[in-house]
């Protein structure tokens, strides 16, 4: 063997093994990148399946309705508030504090009379900010403690500022009081679950499980709508429309779990996830390497 055919062979074998290592080179990043997806695939499909199997908003949303709140929008979006109306009150200031008090006047009836029954509606108090400006916080205040606020107003010397209209909470559009809300909500968390979507229910046993369930909290709210803030004809006609709506939220929970469709969906999504972490989550491929002669390569001949 002469000396051009030694260097042609050790030429043929250091072009093996510099391809050797880049095949090295190359399983390394693809495993590196696999490990990568795996990872983020797997922190989203946590994120999801938590976003999936969340009750905080639904008992949210039940709670808001049960107490009559309104869904009203700013530039944020949309948020919840409590129904409000629009009344006439008169301003009362405090000459030493500057507290102003908001004084509804109420006209009533009574044995061929009319009579004026003064309610305090809403109290506010001057506060300071950083700069220095005074603006006003103002306190909603319930009936009952009306009396008690009347008579400390009057040991305090008052100007009169005329009449304003103002808004208050409309107690007449709440359908429940805080008792009502508490023994409905505590019902409805019982069945808005992650137990609940996640097991496994033949459609008879949902309808016998609703069926039960409608029996038993038409008795109980009958019993109780009065105690529970039930105490006019408006919030009466709401009586059913509860119920209906109670009932078909903890139902639209239950067909979730209708012959596990729950558990199979995360199951599948769990299968797919994977797969898109091992088979194709390669990223970008490098540009291709300049073809070398190689002995054992036919193509690069």
């Amino acid at each position: 063997m002469n000396e051009d055919e030694n260097l042609e062979q050790d030429s043929a074998v250091n072009d093996i093994l510099l391809q050797n290592q880049e095949l090295k080179n190359r399983n390394a990043q693809l495993g590196q990148a696999a490990l990568i997806n795996q990872g983020a695939n797997s922190q989203d499909e946590q994120n999801l399946i938590h976003y999936q199997l969340e009750t905080d908003k639904i008992l949210e949303r039940i709670e808001h309705f049960l107490k009559g709140d309104q869904v009203k929008f700013n530039e944020e979006g949309a948020y919840y508030d409590s129904p409000t109306k629009s009344i006439l009150a008169s301003v009362k200031q405090d000459s030493k504090s500057n507290v102003k008090y908001f004084v509804q006047e109420l006209k009533e009836q009574k044995r061929g009379s009319e009579t004026v029954q003064e309610v305090v509606v809403k109290i506010a108090h001057p506060i300071k900010d950083e700069d220095g400006e005074t603006f006003y916080q103002e306190v909603d205040i319930m009936e009952f403690d009306s009396k008690t606020i009347l008579g400390k107003m009057k040991q305090l010397k008052l100007k009169d500022l005329g009449y304003q209209y103002i808004n208050v909470v409309d107690e007449d559009k709440k359908p429940l009081n805080e008792q009502g809300v508490a023994e409905f909500m505590r019902v409805i968390s019982m069945y808005v679950t992650k137990e609940t979507f996640l097991s496994y229910y033949k459609e008879d046993r949902i309808n016998e499980i609703m069926g039960d369930l409608g029996d038993k909290l038409n008795d109980f709210f009958y019993c109780n709508y009065e105690k529970m803030g039930m105490d006019t004809k408006f919030k009466e006609s709401k009586y059913t429309l509860l119920i209906l709506n109670v009932l078909h939220t903890i139902e639209s929970c239950y067909r979730r779990a209708l012959e596990g469709a729950e558990q199979e969906n995360l199951r599948t999504r769990a299968i797919v996830t994977q797969n898109q972490g091992f088979g194709g989550g390669g990223g970008h491929r490098s540009p291709s390497a300049k073809k070398r002669w190689s002995p054992i390569k036919p193509s690069t001949w």
